[in-house]
């Protein structure tokens, strides 16, 4: 699939999917995409998003003690939140490769 830079950065691109930006390949996941029907000044909708990295878990040997031993594959979690009400919008979990 190849999609304009324009259009995708105007808002009539891919929400999701394979996509070309120049040279550069990618496959978008998630976005915050708003339709090109949509006035300007309505195009005000905040998102964040929080990652967290999993790649150490206490595993002690003795109750209150504290051992931080790495995961074989650790992972990523991102977390996309809509930006006024907190609210969680999409979240995805990816593993390292072995």
């Amino acid at each position: 699939m190849k999609n304009s830079d324009a259009d995708f950065i105007f808002g009539s691109g891919s929400v999701n999917g394979p996509f070309k930006y120049g040279p550069r390949k990618c496959d978008i996941r998630w976005s915050a995409h708003y339709r090109n029907d949509i006035p300007r000044d309505q195009l005000n909708h905040p998102t964040y998003c929080v990652v967290q990295v999993n790649n150490v878990f206490n595993n002690p040997k003795k109750l209150g003690e504290t051992r931080w031993v790495a995961f074989p594959r650790p992972h990523v979690i991102f977390q996309y939140y809509d930006g006024r009400t907190g609210k969680l919008l999409y979240a995805e979990s990816i593993q390292a490769k072995r």
